[in-house]
């Protein structure tokens, strides 16, 4: 719950990255607390918004309505509010406010125009983003709760008013306003070390990769799944791009798998301190690995893989497998094999890579998968 301004704008700017990566995003809070106004502020940095009373909806209006043609076939005819996404040739916010008082046939409906941007025959474009608003079931005029695939495809987030705020805005008029930042080019590279540290992460922890809630209410928040543990790397990338404070990337976190997941997950990664991937493969042979416990060699290779995925080079994947053998030799095989497996698995060897003789360090879980090392075609 945001008791003063410092948490209020922190639930903005955890807003705005969420639009800037078109990951939907859900505010939950009490009525009158200012939910749909700061969505719908967006418009005052050049967004268009279109709001839908989800109270007034059909399932139609989301899974587009079947039209029979002169010859017989059907389609879905897209609804009104997804044909002026389309036509609006700058970004976009889908906004479907009052979102618990959609019927759980409704929620099926919209499935996949959050997850795939489809209404109907209509294909949404890259810029449009969604967003929602709900007041808790309880308080809610007819509220549903939320069915747990459509809470799963939403990053949710606490929204209250603080007394501060509203005491200077309503007399000033100056409302802190939400900003959505420009995405970097490199976010490809971003995102990858992110997934890196949660690979990481969850191979330490072998059950956190999905785990549904076993009580209604609880299905119909954040909880972590494959979804969300993606949605958590690409804000947690974004929000380190962006150098959002340390309370926005927990926002962003806790409301994507969920607050225990996030601060399990948050802790472990602010223990790492790793070495940076980029040193690992310049001098693969340095003792990196002397005294590291098993996760955080695990999550140091991981590092290096996504560094070799952005610069794929000969001589960067033999360091990498080097950096690998080199764990193992000081540490054991069992943290190192995910990466090494990665490293033979396809065509993912390039070119004139060498594959030094100390590999063999590796050669009983390798014969198991069935990736003995050959000799690399010239």
């Amino acid at each position: 719950m945001m008791r003063n301004r410092t948490e209020y704008e922190n639930t903005l700017q955890a807003m705005g990255i969420c639009l800037s990566l078109r990951i939907p995003f859900l505010l939950w809070g009490s009525p009158g607390e200012g939910k749909t106004a700061v969505v719908e502020s967006a418009a005052l940095g050049g967004w268009h918004v279109e709001t839908l009373i989800c109270s007034h909806y059909e399932p139609s209006d989301f899974a587009g309505l079947p039209v029979v043609s002169a010859g017989g076939s059907v389609t879905l005819a897209p609804p009104r509010w997804a044909e002026a996404a389309v036509a609006h040739p700058g970004p976009t916010v889908i906004f479907f406010d009052e979102w618990t008082t959609a019927s759980p046939a409704v929620q099926a409906a919209a499935l996949r125009p959050l997850t795939h941007g489809q209404v109907g025959s209509l294909q949404l474009p890259d810029r449009v983003s969604f967003a929602a608003a709900a007041n808790p079931a309880d308080v809610a005029a007819s509220g549903w709760e939320l069915a747990a695939p459509t809470a799963n495809r939403f990053v949710h987030l606490e929204w209250a008013m603080p007394l501060d705020v509203y005491a200077e805005s309503t007399v000033t008029g100056d409302w802190p306003r939400m900003t959505v930042p420009v995405v970097p080019r490199d976010v490809a590279a971003l995102n990858a070390e992110a997934r890196a540290q949660i690979a990481g992460y969850l191979a330490t922890r072998g059950t956190g990769l999905s785990s549904i809630p076993s009580d209604a209410a609880s299905r119909g928040r954040a909880f972590p799944t494959p979804r969300t543990w993606d949605y958590a790397a690409q804000l947690l990338a974004m929000a380190r791009h962006t150098e959002a404070p340390a309370d926005v990337l927990r926002l962003l976190v806790h409301g994507a798998i969920g607050a225990p997941s996030g601060h399990e997950f948050l802790s472990w990664l602010s223990a790492l301190d790793l070495p940076p991937a980029e040193d690992v493969l310049a001098d693969p042979q340095w003792p990196w690995f002397a005294g590291m416990r098993p996760d955080r060699i695990h999550a140091t290779l991981q590092g290096v893989l996504a560094a070799l995925v952005r610069e794929r080079t000969a001589e960067r994947w033999t360091a990498a497998l080097e950096a690998c053998i080199n764990a193992a030799t000081v540490a054991g095989v069992d943290a190192s094999v995910p990466v090494v497996r990665s490293l033979l698995r396809g065509d993912s060897r390039p070119d004139g890579a060498t594959i030094p003789p100390s590999i063999s360090v590796f050669a009983a879980p390798l014969a198991l998968a069935g990736l003995l090392p050959r000799p690399h075609p010239r």
